[in-house]
């Protein structure tokens, strides 16, 4: 609108009170719903094939670099899609044992990392004579942890 130009009364947008904004859709997952691997999962957004509703058809194609950093960030994504789907599927035994040994994974892969590259956060243990919380590269320096 210009300077000058007074508004027009009734152009104005207006919702009555309480209007909804949106109304969203979420499909309804049925027990024991198959499943992507972890690494596939991360780049789709979602570990459950029936969830994966690309925006607009676009679909992620990319891949991961295969680094211990991105191992750990597959199975922590992993293990949060488990955790929601259990919170509504209790009594799905085969997502609890792949919830379990996803974790059993995370631990050690993050013990590994944190043995030969840095600590994950300020809560990981460590050891020797050196704060290593600053050691470069940090997490968004996409080319310097290709190699991590």
């Amino acid at each position: 609108m210009r300077r000058n130009q007074k508004p027009r009364r009734g152009c104005e947008g207006k919702l009555p009170a309480m209007a909804p904004l949106a109304n969203p859709y979420v499909p309804f997952q049925m027990e024991n719903p198959p499943k992507y691997d972890a690494r596939h999962g991360i780049i789709r957004g979602t570990l459950y094939p029936g969830l994966d509703l690309p925006f607009m058809g676009m679909v992620n194609k990319c891949k991961l670099p295969i680094t211990m950093k991105t191992e750990l960030q597959a199975l922590a994504f992993a293990i949060q899609e488990l955790a929601l789907y259990l919170d509504t599927h209790r009594d799905d035994q085969e997502a609890l044992e792949l919830y379990q040994s996803y974790q059993e994974m995370y631990h050690k892969c993050m013990k590994e990392y944190t043995k030969n590259c840095q600590p994950l956060n300020h809560r990981t243990p460590t050891t020797g004579s050196c704060y290593r919380w600053l050691d470069e590269p940090w997490p968004w320096e996409y080319a310097a942890n290709k190699e991590v």
